[in-house]
């Protein structure tokens, strides 16, 4: 009787591990840049912060196995001395397209200006709207990103409570360390301008896109292509709404380092009309793959 009790208390740990696990978050580092004896720390390192960013309950909601988050973190350390570290964090996101196995990528975003401590062994301790440390904000920064653009993804402006939350850690950060104010980075290109143009609302018709780009155009394609391309292609109208306000917007930029390739994709399939319209709107808003989207679309 005790073995069959010791045995459904395991059983409901791990049901409520399951559940508890909301995204379904990735780890990588690189450390070819740096000199290390110890090796050792860098494994404990992405075996820290693949616990912290999967074990921890981040949406309020309880999310079954198959509506967990992909998303995936790289870490290319650029310094090392005992405890303070500096890297590269790229990060990616995607969500599953309604009706097939196919990602969708929403995310795709190089900060380069990560510098925090970590010491072997430590527990990465957080929470919201406070400040413990760089390492741990910058996660759960990145982590209610993510999740906020997820929710986007499937309702309108779905994302606003993660967003926030986004914010407050932030505006918590922004006196504490490195990496936050609005002039650390490349120009406007930093954390601090990423929240705010995500909560700006001269940007909401971006948001707008997020939705209809997904939601109406890519999750009906797999029933009706026409109709999902024809979708996708308003979203882009949505798009050329912000780039007519602010043309050089750092938003727009992340959505296009996200979705490039698979626009070349969706559209080299549309009609001759849909197919030039398309090329004309993307050249526009993003002149630096033009060469591509022209060759991918109107050649192919």
């Amino acid at each position: 009787m005790k073995k069959i009790t010791i045995l459904f208390l395991s059983l409901i740990c791990l049901v409520n591990i399951s559940l508890a696990q909301d995204l379904n978050c990735t780890v990588e580092v690189i450390t070819s840049r740096v000199q290390a004896t110890n090796k050792q720390i860098f494994e404990d390192f992405k075996n820290s912060v693949t616990q912290f960013m999967n074990n921890r309950k981040w949406l309020s909601q309880e999310v079954r196995p198959n509506e967990k988050i992909n998303c995936n973190l790289v870490f290319e350390f650029t310094k090392f001395s005992i405890d303070q570290f500096s890297a590269t964090l790229s990060i990616q996101s995607s969500r599953t397209v309604y009706g097939t196995n196919y990602n969708s990528q929403i995310f795709n975003y190089v900060d380069k200006n990560c510098d925090f401590q970590y010491a072997q062994f430590q527990q990465l301790e957080f929470q919201d709207n406070s400040y413990t440390s760089n390492l741990t904000s910058l996660l759960g920064f990145y982590a209610n990103l993510i999740i906020g653009l997820d929710f986007d993804s499937y309702t309108l402006y779905g994302g606003n409570p993660y967003f926030k939350k986004a914010q407050g850690i932030r505006d918590a950060a922004m006196s504490r360390a490195s990496g936050w104010e609005s002039n650390d980075g490349n120009g406007s290109r930093n954390r601090y301008f990423l929240i705010d143009n995500v909560m700006d609302d001269r940007f909401r018709p971006l948001r707008d896109a997020y939705y209809r780009y997904h939601m109406k155009g890519m999750d009906v394609m797999s029933k009706d292509a026409s109709s999902g391309r024809a979708e996708v292609y308003r979203s882009l109208n949505d798009l050329k709404k912000v780039y007519d306000a602010m043309p050089n917007a750092f938003i727009l930029r992340i959505w296009f380092n996200a979705k490039t390739d698979e626009l070349i994709q969706i559209f080299k399939q549309g009609t001759p009309t849909q197919k030039n319209k398309s090329v004309e709107l993307l050249r526009k808003m993003d002149p630096a793959n033009g060469s591509r989207y022209e060759e991918g679309i109107l050649k192919s």
